[in-house]
């Protein structure tokens, strides 16, 4: 099976926000594509980074990694990353490694966003 991801980032107007999403496999042969815009959302200011997993259908342990990589540098420069939208098969694995406990997860983009625009305001 030939992997294959989609990340798709978006800056939101009037907020040190972006929203990352995913479509596809997020494996060992996919992480360096999220580790590059887990790093572009960094660098760009901004303090709050959105991942929306509606479209991710697989997740790996290098993955998870680069998810937890992501969530700690963002918190070193004092932002924070949520993530919403996970489809059952990868929210099984975020409970089976104990992700869920580790991660603000949303079940919504919407919620998401209002929680990542108080974050930004404040």
């Amino acid at each position: 099976m030939i992997s294959s991801l989609n990340v798709t980032s978006q800056r939101v107007e009037g907020q040190s926000t972006a929203v990352l999403k995913l479509a596809g496999r997020l494996d060992a042969t996919t992480v360096g594509q999220l580790e590059r815009a887990l790093t572009d959302a960094q660098l760009s200011g901004n303090r709050v980074i959105v991942i929306d997993l509606s479209d991710l259908t697989y997740v790996s342990s290098s993955g998870l990694r680069v998810l937890l990589t992501g969530r700690s540098n963002t918190r070193k420069r004092g932002g924070e990353v949520f993530l919403c939208s996970l489809r059952p098969p990868v929210r099984e694995v975020f409970e089976m490694v104990g992700f869920t406990a580790v991660f603000t997860i949303f079940d919504t983009l919407e919620q998401a966003m209002e929680a990542a625009a108080a974050v930004s305001r404040g």
